[in-house]
């Protein structure tokens, strides 16, 4: 007894773990393991142009203030939403809208709620 999965017959199940079992015949996985990666030394990287915002900027020389990281900001976010007009505290500031005027509600009776 072996699994077979539906829809497929005997031979179409050999022929699939046949064409994985050869996939890495061959091949010395023991040297350069499953992935493709190759070693690189940092300078190397840095000329590839491997992460070239990950350098301290310093908030006094630079003229827009997209070019600072949003890590160095305060309340800095990835999608510089910091940066619109308005900020954070947009809530809070800014003109109040006209409330519409409503007639006054007839006042309540009051009642003692000791006898009630």
């Amino acid at each position: 007894m072996e699994y077979i999965p539906s829809g497929m017959s005997k031979e179409q199940w050999r022929k699939v773990k046949e064409a994985e079992k050869n996939k890495n015949k061959g091949k010395n996985l023991g040297t350069t393991g499953i992935t493709t990666f190759q070693s690189r030394s940092f300078s190397e990287w840095q000329k590839s142009g491997g992460r070239t915002f990950s350098r301290y900027v310093d908030p006094r020389k630079v003229k827009d203030p997209k070019e600072i990281p949003y890590m160095q900001r305060p309340g800095g976010k990835p999608d510089d939403s910091d940066l619109k007009k308005g900020g954070g505290f947009s809530l809070f500031g800014g003109k109040k809208k006209a409330a519409p005027e409503k007639a006054a509600p007839a006042p309540e009776k009051k009642t003692n709620w000791w006898t009630l």
